[in-house]
């Protein structure tokens, strides 16, 4: 596991995609998906997104590659009508057309990325969404940097938006929309980040904190994101 997964484990960082919770309340008004209907977060880390889905009445499922956000998610939301499983995206134990709607925050990139669309396009029913929250390359990097940034992170893949689109369009997704930052309101005053950190925490956890912070000044006008909706 790169280290810097490795650093959110650890803290337990909830809502660590750009945007955190406030973002995912705004796309889901953007779906506006039909009520009752299955929603699958699908790398739900801490459980912040799925105890908000659950919150609203959806039926929601939760699925993690990381044991430890498993067992996280699972202390956040005591509900055992919430299902939250170990797993990874480009092999998910569910079976075709299981989901309405399938959520990627911030997790697609660090994983094989055909084999996680093809999965999230199999497990959905037809005309199902996926919100995926991804990080964009906004300018081309030089190779020291492109290796510098993927290296840290751990990405698989780090791409421009029209190539995460291009992506999509193959893995046979449909009704692609893209948004920006500045298509979503923020307030500042209400930041919605919790942690549930280890029971030990290796002080090198907090120098690759430290480090994420270096890198998003470093490359800040090098990588943003998007919120890409599409349909099956």
């Amino acid at each position: 596991m790169p280290d810097y997964l490795n650093m959110i484990s650890s803290l337990g960082i909830a809502g660590a995609h750009p945007g955190g919770l406030q973002l995912t309340k705004q796309f889901l008004t953007e779906i506006n998906l039909p009520f009752p209907c299955r929603i699958l977060d699908a790398g739900c880390g801490t459980g912040q997104t799925l105890s908000y889905l659950a919150g609203l009445g959806y039926e929601a499922a939760g699925m993690d590659a990381d044991q430890r956000m498993v067992r996280k998610a699972k202390n956040r939301l005591s509900d055992d009508s919430v299902s939250i499983v170990h797993g990874s995206l480009e092999l998910m134990p569910f079976e075709s057309g299981t989901f309405d709607a399938v959520f990627c925050e911030s997790v697609l990139s660090f994983t094989n990325l055909k084999s996680s669309l093809n999965e999230c396009h199999r497990i959905l029913t037809d005309g199902g969404v996926l919100a995926a929250v991804e990080v964009t390359l906004e300018q081309p990097a030089d190779p020291v940097s492109f290796k510098e940034i993927t290296g840290f992170y751990g990405f698989q893949a780090l791409q421009t938006e029209d190539e995460w689109i291009k992506q999509f369009e193959i893995s046979g997704f449909k009704n692609i929309r893209s948004m920006t930052g500045k298509d979503f309101s923020f307030d500042e005053e209400d930041p919605d980040h919790d942690v549930d950190m280890d029971d030990k925490i290796e002080p090198a956890t907090f120098e690759v904190l430290s480090r994420h912070q270096e890198m998003l000044q470093k490359y800040v006008h090098c990588l943003g994101y998007r919120v890409f909706l599409a349909n099956k």
